[in-house]
């Protein structure tokens, strides 16, 4: 009897450890199985159509759609598990465009498909020759030039239009962060200082520097270390002379620190500041002014 029961337990022994090698020999199949499945791996015809079905792109308001797909298929992707997918050639090669400051690619399976996320940089300034042309480039808040393939820039980035030929030693392609932290620096004192947003910074004539806020155009000379003590006078010039000369304004000269000017039509008249200089008619008609639409 004692035989016959140890003789039992052994075969319930022997049959469970067969099952469970039975049963890890099922789940190692069937996850190879499920490996091999067509739904983890990009499909590589709709890949290079660039199908909605397999891939999809977000967030490039600037770049345009055509140069994202066609980096997308130069890119030769491995043929594995979406979810082993190295993506990151493809990251690369799309952020060498431009406008594009970063990448992320989303990988998504069952079916497996990309997810392609596109940061882009922030315009601020906007480049024409002249008020009558469209922007012809755009620069960046992080100093990067985004040339004429990439316009128009889209209206909600709001960007300051920058009036430049780009001689003269400044070369807006050639703009680093610096230089546009500082035209920005400047852009926003004049608007607290106005209360008005600047239409335009005109740089033709980088010794003599215009801006166009509201109705009124300013006339700054040249940018110099002296150039917000005279910008801090417009809270208190502007108010009296839109009150007293209304449109009449040709433009507000604040080229020196010790003189203030209001410009009409064919007269300036001296507004407050001690100075020695004498501002005469003549003087006025000798400038070489650059030509400027206000």
């Amino acid at each position: 009897m004692r035989r016959r029961i140890i003789a039992a337990k052994n075969s319930i022994r022997n049959l469970r450890a067969l099952v469970r090698v039975g049963l890890i020999f099922a789940i190692i199949y069937l996850g190879i199985w499920t490996l091999k499945l067509p739904q983890w791996f990009i499909n590589k015809e709709l890949l290079a159509t660039v199908d909605s079905a397999v891939v999809k792109i977000e967030g490039n308001l600037i770049t345009p759609q055509y140069k994202i797909v066609d980096l997308i298929k130069q890119t030769e992707l491995p043929h594995t598990q979406v979810f082993r997918l190295d993506t990151r050639e493809l990251e690369r090669n799309i952020t060498q465009l431009q406008p594009v400051k970063k990448v992320y690619v989303r990988r998504y399976w069952f079916p497996a498909r990309l997810d392609i996320l596109v940061e882009e940089r922030v315009p601020v300034f906007l480049i024409a020759p002249n008020l009558e042309t469209e922007p012809i480039s755009a620069i960046t808040a992080d100093g990067v030039f985004i040339d004429r393939e990439y316009m128009p820039i889209p209206e909600k980035f709001q960007a300051t239009k920058i009036l430049t030929y780009g001689i003269g030693g400044d070369d807006y392609e050639q703009w680093d962060k610096k230089r546009v932290d500082e035209i920005s620096k400047l852009i926003k004192t004049i608007e607290a200082y106005s209360k008005e947003d600047v239409k335009y910074l005109d740089l033709r004539n980088p010794k003599d520097v215009y801006v166009q806020i509201g109705e009124i155009m300013l006339r700054l000379g040249e940018i110099n270390e002296s150039i917000y003590n005279r910008t801090k006078w417009i809270a208190t010039i502007l108010p009296e002379a839109q009150s007293k000369y209304g449109g009449k304004i040709k433009y507000i000269d604040l080229r020196w620190e010790d003189a203030r000017y209001i410009k009409l039509d064919n007269n300036a008249k001296r507004v407050e500041g001690n100075s020695n200089r004498d501002f005469s008619d003549e003087e006025e008609e000798e400038e070489v002014q650059p030509e400027i639409e206000g």
